[in-house]
């Protein structure tokens, strides 16, 4: 396992932690915008509500369902950067 990927699997298991915790106490189903809210209530961290403001718009009926929904919109291997130059845009 390189360092890169050990690094994001412990921020990864961090932010499931701060999942649970930000999520405590939240009677489900939820809404995006609801998870949000209990989450700053909880004083969530930053990288745990920009993980439920990205969740797409509807109902979550449970934890479960929130987590989910967080590790299939989290690919397993992240793309490489893009090293190329940057190109002009064509002339009109």
């Amino acid at each position: 396992m390189t360092r890169e990927r050990l690094v994001q699997g412990v921020s990864e298991l961090e932010a499931r932690v701060g999942l649970h915790e930000a999520l405590d106490g939240a009677v489900f189903p939820l809404s995006r915008e609801e998870l949000v809210w209990v989450a700053r209530e909880n004083e969530a961290p930053a990288t745990v509500l920009s993980l439920l403001g990205a969740l797409p718009p509807g109902e979550f009926a449970s934890l479960d369902a929130v987590t989910d929904r967080l590790e299939k919109a989290s690919p397993d291997v992240d793309p490489a950067p893009d090293t190329r130059p940057p190109t002009a845009p064509p002339a009109r």
